[in-house]
């Protein structure tokens, strides 16, 4: 059995006709897929112990959200592929990995895989897997604002790229821009937003952490140091054309244990959906992840 966890949600695409071309197409290969739409049907497959025993590989079809929501559910050692049908893909960017459902039913076949990091933040009791990054202060600040709109209809709202403008324009004048504090091993650097990243992209193809790889056992980090609104658009333009890393006023490095605090609880982000506020502990857990590869 192969389980196929679909977001009927994912990007603005037709995602119900890729997920039955992926289908149709494990099926021409002599595979017995199954798809899951839905949070709980999901859930209560991977609880089901007999039938996960049988399972051969778990394809996730849908976004980032959706597979930062399996990876924290998946069964370890149980191979994850990825169809990718968000807006970003950022994991299928980092990776390789195209929309194109016969190279990928082929690939879940043969079994082609290869080990990758995950990070693991902590804050309290509560511990999560990310595949992509953390994220504390603007962009984090946006994450809540658009979760925040997206459950406020009658019914979970489709994200698309244009639904960030509300939020990122409120967020522009109503977030207070506080310091965040940022510990590693080599020691502690302030300033006003930080992203700790385990993949070189970030949103709209900007390469934040160009340097990050899922496969090396470290996180690498970057702080911009400067607050306010026009710092902010510096570092946007700066970033835009590859040339954050050369103002004096961004600092970057690697590590594998971090912690963030802030002068006052600051939003934190994990791959982009909302969770909850500093203080949190990050650490690099490697080859945790086992991924098809179709390349």
């Amino acid at each position: 059995m192969i389980l196929v966890v679909a977001n009927p949600y994912s990007g603005a695409g037709p995602n119900r006709r890729r997920v039955d071309a992926l289908v149709g197409a494990l099926g021409a290969l002599g595979a017995a897929p199954r798809v899951v739409w839905h949070a709980a049907e999901r859930s209560a497959a991977f609880a089901d112990a007999a039938a996960m025993s049988g399972c051969r590989a778990v394809i996730a079809a849908g976004g980032d959200g959706t597979i930062a929501q399996v990876i924290n559910e998946l069964p370890r050692g149980l191979p994850l592929a990825v169809l990718p049908l968000g807006n970003e893909n950022l994991l299928a960017r980092a990776l390789g990995l195209g929309r194109e459902p016969t190279a990928l039913a082929r690939a879940v076949v043969e079994c082609r895989t290869r080990a990758l990091d995950i990070g693991r933040a902590t804050a309290g009791d509560r511990t999560r897997l990310f595949a992509l990054m953390v994220g504390a202060g603007f962009d984090a600040a946006v994450v809540h604002r658009m979760a925040a709109w997206r459950a406020s209809g009658p019914a979970l709202r489709r994200v698309r790229r244009a639904s960030y403008v509300g939020p990122i324009a409120a967020s522009l004048f109503g977030y207070a821009h506080t310091r965040v504090r940022l510990t590693t091993e080599a020691g502690t650097v302030q300033g006003a937003h930080c992203l700790i990243a385990n993949v070189p992209g970030y949103a709209l193809d900007i390469r934040l952490t160009p340097a990050a790889s899922p496969d090396d056992g470290r996180l690498d980090w970057l702080m911009l140091e400067r607050p306010g609104l026009m710092p902010l658009a510096a570092y946007c333009w700066a970033a835009y054309r590859g040339r954050h890393l050369d103002r004096r006023d961004v600092r970057a490095g690697q590590a594998t244990r971090l912690t963030l605090t802030a002068e006052t609880p600051t939003p934190v982000q994990l791959d982009g959906d909302p969770w909850g506020t500093t203080p949190v502990e990050v650490d690099v857990v490697p080859r945790a992840l086992t991924v098809i590869a179709t390349g």
